[in-house]
């Protein structure tokens, strides 16, 4: 397996291999930005556990 190299878009902290993008804004994010929310999912008419990064958990409470 390839070790790819990715930077957090919150910290800039960087980290190499698998990376994790948040569900809503598709950006990478390390695992102390990313926390993981219940999301309403329309088509299956149920709720689901997405990974969500902290700016975009912020944007969705105000």
């Amino acid at each position: 397996m390839e070790a790819s190299p990715w930077i957090c878009h919150i910290c800039d902290a960087k980290g190499s291999g698998e990376s994790t993008a948040c569900s809503r804004c598709y950006q990478v994010t390390c695992a102390a930005h990313l926390t993981h929310r219940s999301v309403y999912n329309p088509q299956s008419g149920l709720f689901e556990l997405q990974p969500v990064c902290m700016a975009c958990a912020l944007n969705t409470e105000k």
